[in-house]
């Protein structure tokens, strides 16, 4: 056969943007799995909790359940006796707390009785105190895990836990590798003088397994047209994308190219690219087919150029996560601990202003969700008390530092729509992901302050003429160029249980008999709710449970549903995601402040780019109680 001469070489990145063009088509295939076979695959859609975690109201500590109210009164001064089965029960961590308990004390809290027949107390407790409430790390119909996520083994327990025993993932592409040349010989034969072992169709099986894909190796074919000719095409009809490694070159025994121009379609043969040269770009039965140089070299460095792009596009690859590495971050708040352990505690991580920023998340030993969310690990140190806020600190990482570089950071006011936001992004195969940290409206503006977070998430009330975020920005950063980006104007009231036994209509029917649970303190929520106090004349201490605070509106939608309270302020969206009731208040303006120069950056844009997007108002409709008329738009102070 004639020397085969290259049809033309082409610049790299021409030849794979025209080779890319020609498989548009591509979808990532979907399958459903047990959850439990589910580690390293990637989510095709978001997964949502259809239980809470803990399911029940559990002891948090060894010790005693008591009724918080019985406990009134307790001092030094005033020392109270509690006998036992008439005043409490004997508990340990992780036991159910059943009515009409509602608190614990923990043992090294108790001082035993002279008879041994009970224990007396020197300071009251509070509702829940010691006690992991119905919900607190996984709240039913949450989402768990977005869209395009890598699982892991923490994911696996966190979605077990959420009752998820089976979930829609990324189909694996199969992917054919076929190795030629009459020189080469499998691992396990003898090596003979003129043979070579042949190596590279075992390292493109691993790389395609590192990305996402299964890997079928045939047999070692020889150096003959119709025989790869004919193994060529029954790959094809059996695999998603193939590869034939060697005889891609300009020899006298380099059959690749023939077989390939006989079966189907050439783009490329040779790339401007050292070494690499010999690669061949083409289609057989609307599949895509690539030729590989056998040089190990050449073969790894043409896999990572040509092959993982075909296969991103199938399985929505988003890499491997960051093997433990260690960076330097500045610490967002104050982190305490005592001087008995070695303390970890789990960050989420983001650049602002060209500095690496550590928001701890929850910290407690049941949050298997900050698992999730955590970007790294921090740890304190046994001969340390805690380690003070803006500090730098060591981080270990669990996630990709360059997927950290491409985070947005958002610090302040809880609201679904954040993570809706984040999946979106997701979808449409954006760089950008979401990181968002819910401690209430008023410490996310201080966060922004501290040049701690990109965006703040806010409605805070100006109660002079009932405007929301604007006067609060402006008294906060009188010397800055704010803007406030638009968010959904969102219907906010009273979650109550299906069919308001209580019959609660307004404000005046939260009564000392009726249990009512608040949001934490700087929660534009409970910045609302005081307000609504101080109008009606209504003093906190006439609210029996002001001081039971949640951190998200749907903390306290759960709270309400598993009995835990009887009423608490949130947005509809949460009631009709756990089917409560919703006395509505008003609408309220949940928008996004942040520095006018920040609106250049390419992240902030983006997530203006989806509320402003159809998708976003679809979801919007799907969660009910939002309006979006100004979604988007920006406000310069």
């Amino acid at each position: 056969m004639k020397r085969n001469l290259y049809l033309s070489v082409q610049e790299k990145n021409a030849a794979l943007s025209r080779f890319l063009k020609a498989f548009s088509h591509i979808q990532p295939g979907r399958e459903r799995i047990p959850v439990v076979q589910s580690l390293g695959r990637i989510t095709a859609e978001a997964v949502y909790a259809r239980y809470s975690s803990p399911s029940y109201n559990s002891c948090a500590m060894d010790g005693i359940a008591v009724i918080s109210a019985h406990t009134k009164g307790a001092s030094e001064n005033n020392p109270l006796r509690l006998i036992c089965e008439k005043d409490y029960l004997e508990v340990d961590t992780g036991d159910m707390i059943m009515p009409p308990y509602d608190a614990v004390i923990m043992a090294e809290d108790l001082i035993e009785t002279e008879d041994g027949e009970g224990y007396i107390i020197i300071a009251p407790t509070h509702p829940f105190a010691h006690v992991r409430a119905i919900g607190e790390d996984i709240v039913a119909k949450e989402m768990v895990l977005p869209t395009g996520h890598r699982i892991r083994a923490i994911d696996i327990s966190v979605l077990i836990s959420a009752g998820i025993t089976e979930i829609e993932v990324i189909k694996k592409p199969v992917v054919g590798i076929l190795p030629t040349g009459d020189e080469m010989i499998e691992y396990t034969e003898p090596l003979e003088d003129g043979k070579i072992i042949e190596t590279n169709s075992w390292m493109f099986e691993n790389l395609v397994t590192e990305n996402d894909g299964v890997g079928r190796r045939y047999p070692i074919l020889r150096d003959d047209l119709e025989l790869i000719r004919q193994k060529l095409s029954e790959a094809v009809s059996e695999c998603d994308l193939v590869i034939i490694n060697a005889g891609s070159s300009a020899g006298r025994d380099d059959y690749t190219i023939h077989a390939i121009q006989e079966l189907g379609e050439v783009y490329t043969h040779g790339v401007a690219i050292k070494p690499g040269k010999p690669v061949i770009l083409s289609k057989i039965q609307n599949k895509p087919v690539i030729g590989l140089p056998g040089y190990p070299v050449s073969a790894y460095l043409t896999f990572t150029e040509f092959v993982v792009p075909i296969l991103n596009m199938y399985c929505k690859s988003g890499g491997l996560a960051g093997q433990q590495k260690q960076v330097k971050a500045k610490l967002s708040k104050t982190l305490m601990s005592g001087l008995k352990y070695e303390e970890y505690v789990r960050v989420k991580l983001g650049i602002v202003e060209n500095e690496l920023v550590a928001s701890p998340l929850k910290r407690g030993a049941g949050a298997s969700m900050s698992l999730v969310r955590a970007d790294g690990f921090c740890v304190i140190p046994q001969d340390k008390e805690g380690i003070p806020a803006h500090e730098n600190i060591q981080v270990k990482l669990v996630k990709d530092m360059e997927q950290i570089r491409k985070t947005l950071v958002l610090i302040g006011s809880h609201d679904l729509i954040l993570d809706v936001i984040n999946d979106i992004m997701m979808e449409e195969g954006s760089d950008t992901c979401l990181s968002s940290t819910h401690v209430g409206s008023m410490a996310g503006l201080i966060a922004l302050q501290k040049k701690e977070a990109h965006l703040a998430p806010s409605h805070l009330l100006n109660e002079k003429d009932g405007s929301y975020n604007a006067a609060i920005t402006r008294e906060m950063f009188p010397n800055e160029k704010m803007v406030i980006i638009k968010g959904v104007r969102r219907r906010q009231g009273f979650i109550v249980k299906k069919g308001n036994p209580l019959n609660i209509q307004n404000i005046h029917d939260i009564t000392p008999e009726i249990r009512y649970i608040n949001r934490q303190r700087g929660a534009g929520t409970r910045v609302l709710f005081d307000y609504l106090l101080k109008k009606e004349g209504i003093a906190r201490e006439h609210i029996s449970g002001y001081k039971y605070e949640a951190a998200t509106h749907m903390s306290v939608a759960v709270a309400v549903q598993k009995d835990n309270a009887d009423v608490g302020m949130g947005i509809y969206s949460c009631a009709k995601a756990l089917d409560l009731d919703f006395i509505e208040v008003g609408f309220e303006e949940y928008d996004f402040v942040t520095y006018e120069k920040y609106l250049e950056l390419p992240a902030v844009q983006e997530f203006i780019h989806v509320l402003k997007g159809e998708a976003f108002k679809n979801r919007l409709e799907l969660l009910g109680g939002y309006g979006y008329e100004e979604c988007g738009q920006i406000c310069f102070l």
